[in-house]
């Protein structure tokens, strides 16, 4: 399907510091998305901004890859910066999961 966009950020180094996630984020995409989050691994250095905007769609296979993502991130000693702009539902999603406050969602 793949009606999202993944754009990522380098510095002069080469390393992603930031990610731009949006559109459908759903099952349907989940495959893509797996692959566009394990594209990172190598490239990161020690931050990593993460822009969550314009969403169409989420379901909770985002979720899941997502925090698959930042518990990798963690691990690595990657520190990451969450920006968001969801809608109310979109944040209830995250919410009814448990991980607003994990991922330090006030706006």
């Amino acid at each position: 399907m793949e009606n999202f966009i993944f754009h990522k950020t380098q510095d002069e180094q080469g390393r992603i510091v930031s990610i731009k996630i949006s559109g459908l984020l759903i099952l349907e995409n989940s495959q893509e998305l797996k692959k566009e989050f394990l594209g990172l691994i190598d490239s990161l250095g020690n931050r990593l901004k993460i822009n969550i905007s314009n969403v169409t769609d989420i379901d909770l296979s985002f979720v899941q890859l997502f925090m698959a993502f930042v518990r990798q991130m963690n691990i690595a000693h990657v520190a990451c910066q969450f920006e968001w702009k969801l809608d109310e539902d979109q944040k209830t999603l995250f919410e009814n999961v448990g991980l607003s406050n994990e991922l330090i969602m006030n706006n």
